[in-house]
């Protein structure tokens, strides 16, 4: 469908779990759009070129790059299913792509908020649902539950996750004191799912 407003009636019509688009039919430009359409727990996949992956495409927003095999499109597709999209409860702190490490394996921090943390990780690692995320330079090991996880570009993976509650008050005062001390690049700010 290539009318937004038709696809809207479409989607509150039916019992739609997720909307998978080609590239081709829904401009780059109408993704955000597209995206509080479908709500908070229904993904938006997209399939393309990775030519077209600019940086104009939500951070929500699944992108599968093509030609896609079909147990890479699947994956794709379970993931997004499975994880959807939470709503953020506190603002975030972009910060200067800090060394890190998930499981042993180089990462970077991206961004970090009072639950969460969004990384970056080289190459083709595997993220289990849950892992543990050292952060050396500021002496911060925390747990992590995986939320999402995202290829913005080839040789890197996106993955943002949940700070383990249920770890002890001090490795909580410990990410606490991490958000607080971390340098900022742009401030804080304020996303909407």
């Amino acid at each position: 469908m290539l009318d937004l407003d038709l696809l809207a009636r479409d989607l509150s019509a039916r019992p739609v779990e997720a909307l998978i688009a080609d590239v081709s039919l829904v401009p780059v430009t109408d993704l955000s759009r597209l995206v509080r359409l479908l709500g908070p727990n229904r993904p938006l996949i997209v399939v393309g070129e990775a030519a077209k992956a600019l940086e104009a495409v939500p951070r929500d927003v699944t992108w599968i790059d093509r030609p896609a095999t079909h147990e890479t499109f699947l994956l794709s597709v379970a993931l997004a299913l499975a994880e959807g999209r939470p709503a953020r409860r506190s603002p975030r702190k972009i910060v200067p792509k800090l060394p890190s490490q998930v499981d042993g394996v180089s990462a970077k921090v991206l961004d970090v908020s009072a639950e969460g943390v969004r990384l970056e990780v080289s190459g083709t690692a595997a993220l289990p649902p849950f892992f543990t995320l050292r952060v050396p330079g500021f002496g911060v090991t925390a747990k992590v539950k995986r939320v999402w996880v995202a290829m913005p570009n080839q040789g890197a993976l996106w993955c943002g996750g949940i700070i383990d509650r249920g770890q002890s008050a001090k490795g909580e005062g410990a990410w606490s004191q991490f958000l607080e001390n971390a340098p900022s690049t742009a401030g804080v700010t304020l996303i909407r799912s």
